[in-house]
């Protein structure tokens, strides 16, 4: 594990010091399979270059990006694939099995007006995107093996759980293999100053994707569904506490408020994913809590240490206290659940590198709701291993 962080801040510190030239390059995602070194290891991998060498608009950033990502992960699930209602208390237990997946995005980011806040930014940025990509399902490694959920029960094989042909899981229907397009519109207005150490200002962000049956039917599995997600970030730095001009302690609130609505004939099970409640209320499962509309708000306290050793590396303390508010139909089902209601508080403390990725653990108590994959208790507990925007 140490071998790996240091692996990942070299590389990290060496695309950073690209970025004075008209090409760029970042790390945007991640993902681990927990069967693999215990989900210790990255199995997924998606990042992408830019150039920024002309400009539409004199003055002002033109940003073409060419995205690409690939790897193997783990994937549960809580809805029946018959009824789309959770199954968290079925006596089958959350459908699990495995994926190979290939991601890649083309992009034009074009920027507007000059930032307030920022000198030599932009206050607005469009986004204009075509998203691509190729899911390939497959049994779990560990068929046959018995999982404690809520309850001891056996991992079953993908065509016991969905068979060849669930309406609720549209993406894994015959031989489980989706073929998707994706388009995206998306506005970013930036009020807000970052520098990991501190905080401070507004961030909003309004996401519109679209995902028609005539490009998502290439292979037996389908998608044809739409999404619109408007997300709202407030910062405010408390305190800082400086001495020479070295920073050794910060405190800042920071403030997210998040709308989606995704709905469709077919909403593949990524797009379920990121619109799921309980992924983004922290302590839950991905995947649960389905519905297509979604409101939720995170809370952090965030505390942040000195530099650790070379400048990009902190420690970093997170209180938070978030809510989520669900209603409507759960995806491609006619279930639905209206007022929904689930609410967490708890910490996390991570090793923030480059303000790229956090590594840590996490400890949440749910206030209100359960946690699909670990069973009754309040208490809900996980490592962290992702890149954070």
């Amino acid at each position: 594990m140490k071998k790996l962080i240091i692996m990942l801040v070299a590389l990290i510190a060496a695309v950073s010091s690209l970025s004075a030239s008209d090409w760029h390059f970042w790390g945007k995602d991640l993902d681990q399979h927990p069967e693999i070194l215990i989900g210790f290891c990255p199995t997924y991998l998606y990042g992408g270059v830019g150039y920024t060498g002309f400009e539409i608009l004199p003055g002002h950033t033109t940003d073409i990006q060419l995205m690409a990502g690939a790897g193997y992960v783990q994937r549960k699930l809580f809805q029946d694939p018959e009824t789309g209602e959770s199954k968290f208390d079925l006596e089958t237990g959350p459908i699990i099995y495995d994926l190979v997946q290939v991601d890649w995005a083309l992009k034009l980011v074009q920027g507007f007006w000059d930032s307030p806040v920022e000198p030599g930014d932009d206050l607005l940025n469009i986004t204009i995107a075509y998203e691509g990509k190729f899911e390939g399902a497959m049994d779990s490694m560990k068929v046959g093996a018995w999982r404690k959920n809520w309850e001891n029960l056996p991992i079953l094989t993908l065509d016991e759980y969905v068979g060849h042909d669930s309406s609720v899981y549209p993406d894994l229907k015959g031989n489980h293999q989706y073929l998707g397009t994706n388009l995206n519109l998306g506005f970013e207005l930036d009020l807000m100053t970052d520098d990991i150490e501190t905080n401070d200002g507004v961030l909003l962000n309004l996401d519109i994707d679209w995902a028609p049956l005539a490009l998502n039917s290439a292979l037996d599995g389908e998608a044809d569904f739409y999404s619109i997600v408007f997300n709202a970030v407030g910062a405010k730095t408390l305190y800082q506490y400086q001495t020479g001009g070295k920073h050794w302690f910060s405190i800042s609130l920071v403030d997210r408020f998040n709308i989606n609505w995704t709905s469709g004939d077919m909403v593949p099970v990524y797009a379920q994913k990121q619109g799921s409640l309980g992924r983004k209320v922290r302590g839950y499962a991905s995947y649960s809590y389905n519905s297509e509309l979604t409101i939720v708000n995170n809370l952090d306290l965030r505390f942040t240490s000195p530099a650790i050793g070379v400048d990009g590396l902190y420690i970093r303390l997170n209180l938070f206290f978030d809510m989520g508010y669900g209603a409507g139909r759960f995806y491609n089902s006619e279930y639905r659940q209206d007022n929904q209601f689930i609410a967490s508080t708890g910490a996390q403390i991570t090793l923030t590198v480059f303000d790229f990725i956090d590594l840590g653990y996490q400890v949440a108590y749910l206030i209100n709701g359960v946690n699909y994959a670990k069973g009754p208790s309040h208490f809900s507990s996980s490592f962290l291993f992702f890149l954070d925007f």
